[in-house]
């Protein structure tokens, strides 16, 4: 009596409670007018990276999507969760067995073993000792009757803790592919930047030469000797600084394929010209077409199923149990209907008294229940919030790659006339130098702000949960 007087304490004070927040809600949430678009005319591009028309980055990310390690790992956790999901529903099913068994026991007149029996000056011609046997086969079955549905609300919750599953793989594949992608357009900047380094080792050792002959002829002092030989060997470090980091880029992107992490990686010499399109407004229903969104929701949606089953483990449940088969003293008399036995029954279960275990399971139940609704609502508000940096950032990145090829032309302009002044003897050695070094810095740069515009796009295409393809 006092299991039910909380029951209903429970389903008055859920009733009285206030609201609680639903993912409708969650969508409601006020968006820039600039966001609202009817996607209709677009269907979602998985192969987005398709369109910046480098063969080799395809074939890359093809056998990554193959190899990769990570990836594999998650479809491994998706298909264990799946046969959880299995699990759950044979729980709505009867199940069925077959049983057997043997025994052969022993008894005396002396109750007690033949051993015991000497020990007590017992003669064993006076024991008389009688021997068993009895052997079983049975086929018995047992159903639990689902009549409040707390097995269907387990197996709803399984279910919909797999398709979260399952969309949390499909986020994974596009965040790993984006990654992937990156490091791609990493190794092509690191290359770019290697070579410029090449450059300015050769034109610093071109000006070493120069000052060498100076040097030799008396026209320059030993100072300016030994500065000119200081930056050749800086130059040199510098170079192999960026060897090792171009060799350390490749070396990752093999072993995200399952390759041996050697140096030895194919790719293009330059950037894409061609970008993945996006539309001229953002769509505010990214929560339609976000896999981790929408992971998100199957999992507020399968806390709520196990809310709902914890709430029904106070109700009494009920069992039907069966048996039929045969038992007899001798083996060979199994298939003999005269030894047949069968049973059959009806079991119920209610919970009187546990130590409040399952009051406070339902509390669990309940608690997670919010948790999961809070971690909706905060990865929705995540995702707004990249959204819109990323939108942002890409065009930055755009101003900046514009800035970026001036600087480069203005620079390189500034080195060729300095250079020549320098063989005139026009100008000085440090003039020289420097109109160097900014050359081939403003050439990093623009390796740099081409690689972070590439990347802009690829963090605004993940932030959207894939590419846009328009319907013709």
């Amino acid at each position: 009596m006092k299991q039910y007087f909380l029951l209903l304490v429970i389903i008055l004070n859920g009733c009285a409670s206030k609201k609680a927040m639903t993912p409708d809600n969650i969508i409601n949430i006020p968006t820039p007018t600039n966001w609202e678009l009817n996607i209709s005319n677009s269907i979602q591009q998985e192969n987005w990276w398709n369109e910046f028309n480098d063969s080799t980055l395809n074939e890359f990310l093809d056998e990554f999507l193959s190899n990769n390690i990570n990836l594999e790992k998650t479809m491994l956790n998706t298909r264990k969760v799946k046969q959880g999901a299995v699990i759950a529903t044979g729980t709505l099913l009867p199940t069925i067995s077959v049983g057997s068994s043997g025994s052969e026991s022993e008894q005396n007149t002396a109750g007690f073993p033949p051993f015991f029996s000497t020990l007590f000056s017992q003669s064993s011609d006076e024991v008389s000792v009688f021997t068993q046997e009895n052997f079983n086969l049975s086929l018995s079955t047992q159903w639990e009757i689902d009549l409040w549905g707390k097995l269907r609300q387990g197996r709803i919750a399984s279910k919909q803790q797999y398709l979260s599953t399952k969309y949390y793989e499909d986020y994974l594949r596009l965040s790993l592919t984006a990654e992937a992608a990156k490091i791609y357009f990493s190794i092509i900047e690191a290359e770019k930047i290697l070579a410029n380094s090449a450059k300015k080792l050769a034109n610093a050792e071109t000006l070493f030469s120069l000052y060498t002959l100076r040097y030799n002829k008396g026209s320059i002092s030993v100072e300016a000797y030994q500065q000119s030989e200081i930056l050749l060997y800086a130059t040199k470090s510098d170079f192999n600084s960026k060897q090792l980091a171009l060799n350390t880029l490749k070396r990752e992107a093999n072993s995200l394929v399952k390759n041996y992490p050697n140096k030895n990686f194919g790719h293009k010499e330059n950037f894409p010209t061609f970008m993945p399109s996006l539309p001229d407004v953002i769509p505010a229903d990214i929560i339609k077409r976000r896999p981790d969104l929408i992971a998100q929701q199957y999992n507020l949606l399968s806390s709520k199923a196990l809310d709902k089953q914890a709430l029904l483990t106070l109700l009494p449940s009920f069992s039907l149990t069966g048996s039929l088969g045969s038992s007899s003293n001798d083996l060979k008399d199994l298939n003999d209907e005269d030894f047949s036995v069968w049973s059959k029954g009806l079991s119920v279960f209610l919970p009187v008294f546990n130590a409040g275990k399952l009051i406070a399971n339902k509390k669990i139940a309940n608690t997670n229940k919010e948790i999961a609704m809070l971690d909706f609502i905060n990865a929705l508000l995540n995702a707004y919030k990249e959204v819109e940096n990323a939108i942002e950032s890409d065009k930055i990145s755009s101003d900046a790659l514009l800035i970026a090829n001036t600087n480069a032309k203005l620079a390189n302009n500034i080195y060729i006339t300095t250079f020549q002044k320098f063989n005139r003897g026009a100008a000085s050695f440090e003039d020289a130098i420097n109109a160097n070094n900014a050359l081939y810095n403003s050439l990093d740069l623009k390796a740099s702000v081409e690689k972070v515009r590439l990347e802009q796009r690829i963090n605004l295409i993940l932030a959207l949960g894939g590419g846009f393809k328009y319907k013709k």
